[in-house]
């Protein structure tokens, strides 16, 4: 959050705001809902050709074999997001040898069962916690796997043949790197631009939201928008020395961030009509930078902004952030840089025995390892599609997710399956396999943010044509057999194994992370009536802002389980909101608090026992709230904590 000590400070009474309902689960038709997403056709085109130009490549050369086990190296496109080019170049590059070493690996012990087995386990693992703990968006351990399962089906007699293809493999990624890293020869700031965007697409959102049941939902959403434009903004590297836009950038990431502060601190002064006034500017102000470029000027709505009824500062702020966008010379304010660690710090830091990122990466594994086991003990031919179909179904975000990736998976798969019959029973050779593939994978990409069955449906014939193109005379019977009992057995391990090993996961995590939040709030209020070192007041308001994004994921997972617990636990949810909205009160802070020796030692008791209640799931052990005479409205929100946890779990 910004921290600009020369603002001004706001008079304001106790903010209240209605409480929308708990979120619920989805149930199962969900897993047929279609999202209303938009379709990602750049996405969907340059995935084609990312698979189908190695194809085309060999052959050219006459290898067709050669082209196929290239294109494997293709699926390191799928590990693109809307990531700066800087950072995407590297991370692009680290999949690309992932996806490398897993085939090679893969090609190695292709005869051993039981090293495939075990590898299985430790390749699952490993990704899932280098992107749990990095927190990385992406399809995780999925394309890995995918990697060094089909390399124990291709025949490589020696080691020679191995490490050849190895290099295709390699050579394949390196072309898909090159594709997705097009884009910044046409707009090399587009990513982070379009983070920013977003960003105050959502604070317009927030601000429309003020007074209504839905503001403590877009108040999270808006923090963490808030934190992917600033995560975007750092990983760009920006020189704003050297870059006149990447200096616009900045400065427009740094007004959204002090909107968003006035807003919490001034809610309550907001009436239904200036909210919606202040939404449609901000909503102006996203729609023209979602097209921003270099040198552009983009429409002046300062007549618009100056006939608003609205408070002086807000005034102030949106004609800042208009006289940006005309590129007018501002100056700089003080500006809370967002920091994650170094990569080092954040592996290190999930690594403990109450990490949920390391036990998810175990259970991952210990179900993988499980499911190679079934496979390799079978006489099914091509038996390792069974891990692959139980890696792709445990990677829904919870246990209910799981199911339904189980039900999705199973029926897109067996609808697939008919496809990729048609398609082997038309014997489709050289250029036309590379078509279909073009055509397949593309068409994943497309769908698959609609409805993940209807992308399955699309995923199966293009996995198995690259796979089985070099045994045409074996194919087709492997398509109408064994690929229905291979997706059938891989869902229902992944199925059962998340409900029975996870089902409880985050039911238990979280009434002590919701302790720990409160804990950790009363310390940064003490805090910020003692401390003076700033950088260090910097550090701590953005741990918090973390926890409290973290608290309500953590939430969303809960609900997400099939447990008694789970279902008691939703009578935290007002605790949840009310812990959410006193961390981002004291977030949007803009001096330190004067608090006297009396009120501090009160209210260190206070949220110890409250963290406690809510650890506890008890009501808290409490005859009153310290009274704030000069913070009324912290002081509300603290009686508003109180209140919540009046409840026995």
């Amino acid at each position: 959050m910004s921290d600009d000590k020369k603002s001004p400070t706001y008079n304001h009474t106790e903010i209240h705001h209605k409480i929308e309902a708990s979120p619920k689960a989805p149930g199962i038709k969900a897993a047929f809902r279609f999202n209303h997403a938009s379709s990602p056709w750049v996405r969907g085109i340059s995935s084609g050709l990312s698979s189908s130009l190695p194809i085309l490549i060999g052959i050219l050369f006459d290898h067709l074999q050669y082209g196929l086990i290239a294109s494997i190296g293709g699926f390191t496109y799928l590990y693109t997001k809307d990531e700066p080019y800087a950072q995407r170049a590297v991370k692009l590059f680290l999949a690309l040898l992932g996806v490398t070493l897993c085939f090679t690996l893969g090609s190695l012990f292709a005869d051993v069962a039981w090293i495939k087995t075990i590898l299985f386990g430790v390749i699952g693992a490993v990704s899932v916690y280098i992107f749990g703990a990095l927190k990385i968006p992406g399809p995780s351990a999925m394309f890995f796997v995918l990697s060094f399962a089909v390399s124990t089906s291709i025949p490589a007699p020696n080691l020679q043949s191995v490490f050849l293809h190895a290099g295709l493999v390699f050579l394949g990624g390196a072309l898909s790197w090159c594709i997705s890293m097009s884009g910044w020869l046409i707009n090399p700031r587009g990513p982070e631009t379009a983070a920013v965007a977003k960003a105050y697409r959502q604070l317009a959102s927030f601000v429309g939201s003020l007074g209504t049941e839905s503001f403590h939902a877009e108040q999270h959403k808006t923090v963490v928008e808030l934190r992917a434009a600033e995560t975007a903004m750092k990983q760009a590297k920006i020189n704003r020395k050297k870059s006149s836009f990447a200096h616009r950038l900045f400065l427009l990431n740094q007004k959204a961030e002090g909107l968003f502060i006035f807003v919490m601190a001034a809610a309550n002064d907001f009436n239904p009509a200036v909210s919606k006034k202040a939404q449609a500017v901000i909503e102006t102000f996203a729609s023209e930078m979602a097209t921003l470029k270099k040198h552009k000027k983009i429409r002046d709505v300062r007549e618009e902004i100056e006939e608003l009824s609205i408070k002086e500062e807000l005034r102030t702020l949106l004609l800042d952030v208009n006289d940006v966008l005309q590129m007018k010379e501002l100056k700089e304010t003080e500006y809370i840089q967002f920091s994650q660690g170094s990569v080092k710090t954040r592996l290190k830091a999930a690594f403990h025995k109450r990490s949920y990122v390391l036990k998810n990466a175990l259970r991952y594994g210990i179900i993988m390892i499980i499911a190679a086991a079934v496979a390799y003990t079978t006489n099914i031919p091509r038996s390792y599609w069974i891990p692959l179909t139980c890696a792709g179904v445990m990677l829904g975000a919870t246990v209910r997710a799981t199911v339904q990736r189980g039900i999705q998976r199973s029926v897109g798969t067996i609808l697939g399956i008919l496809i990729g019959t048609g398609i082997l029973m038309l014997e489709p050779t050289g250029i036309v396999i590379a078509l279909i593939v073009f055509v397949l994978q593309s068409t994943i990409e497309i769908v698959i943010v609609k409805n993940y069955a209807l992308g399955t449906l699309f995923i199966t014939p293009n996995a198995l044509l690259i796979a089985e193109s070099g045994h045409p005379d074996k194919a087709i019977s492997y398509f109408t057999s064994a690929r229905v009992i291979d997706i059938v057995i891989g869902s229902v391990i992944g199925v059962v194994g998340t409900v029975l090993v996870f089902k409880r996961a985050s039911s238990l995590r979280l009434p002590y992370l919701l302790g720990d939040v409160i804990r950790k709030e009363g310390q940064f209020l003490e805090m910020l009536s003692t401390e003076q070192d700033e950088e260090r007041i910097k550090q701590e308001r953005n741990k918090l802002q973390g926890e409290l994004v973290n608290l309500r994921a953590l939430y969303d997972n809960v609900i997400g389980e099939y447990s008694k617990t789970a279902v008691k636990l939703e009578g935290l949810w007002p605790a949840v909101v009310a812990t959410q909205q006193l961390g981002y009160m004291l977030l949007a802070s803009y001096e330190g608090y004067k608090l006297s020796e009396t009120e501090k030692r009160e209210l260190k008791e206070t949220f110890a026992q409250l963290a406690a209640a809510a650890e506890q799931k008890r009501a808290p052990k409490l005859s009153s709230v310290p009274t704030l005479k000069h913070y009324p409205i912290i002081q509300g929100e603290i009686v508003a904590l109180y209140e919540s946890l009046q409840v026995e779990i």
